[in-house]
């Protein structure tokens, strides 16, 4: 081995080392501050000059696309979990709870999911999105546990509904379950009259969730 190979290698493990520090320390800044935080927070969370995180990442996008793609892989592995619940009403519920859950606890991850500040999932999430969830909402509808006219769809809305809420109360941080059980109750088939307007459809809710509105 040469010099220069030996002398690499401490420097890639740094670099490497530098790397793993940056985002765990960009998950947690973005977990409490939301998106709004800068790159300077970042760093400073991290103990590190500013510069070195430019020279890892050459944007704070750059560092949100990261995140959220171990994000998006996560709550779909979540979605695959629930769907290994027998009982289909149960397995609804699980992915509504985990998800939130996760959301109360992570401002970042909640305002990328709902497309806040020009970050956001692309189509072809959004679509994937669709595709892994909705066995959940056909095997709940087959087994008449939803109401009619409930999509997977839904799940945009309803989670930027319960956005509101995460931080409505430093003193009561739970206040979210309260009102997704009242959601769910809705989703729930029972006596119910038809729903006033249809759900998106999936181009439509990809474009919800890719511009945010």
């Amino acid at each position: 081995m040469s010099l220069d190979e030996h002398n690499a290698r401490p420097k890639r493990k740094d670099a490497a080392l530098n790397n793993e520090r940056l985002v765990q320390a960009a998950r947690e800044v973005f977990a409490q501050q939301g998106l709004s935080a800068t790159l300077e927070d970042i760093a400073r969370h991290a103990g590190i000059g500013v510069g070195t995180v430019y020279r890892n990442f050459s944007s704070k996008k750059a560092i949100v696309e990261t995140l959220y793609d171990a994000a998006v892989d996560s709550a779909l592995a979540e979605a695959q979990t629930a769907l290994e619940i027998e009982d289909p009403w149960l397995a609804i519920v699980a992915f509504f709870e985990i998800t939130a859950a996760n959301q109360a606890r992570d401002r970042g991850l909640c305002e990328t999911f709902l497309g806040n500040d020009g970050f956001g999932p692309h189509e072809r999430i959004a679509e994937k999105l669709v595709a892994v969830l909705s066995p959940l909402f056909d095997r709940a509808h087959a087994a008449g546990l939803l109401r009619d006219g409930v999509s997977v769809t839904d799940i945009g809305p309803i989670f930027a509904m319960l956005n509101s809420v995460y931080r409505v109360s430093d003193e009561h941080p739970d206040l979210w379950r309260r009102y997704l059980a009242i959601i769910l109750d809705g989703l729930r088939a029972r006596d119910r009259l038809a729903l006033p307007v249809p759900a998106l459809d999936v181009a439509a809710f990809a474009t919800a969730l890719t511009t945010g509105d």
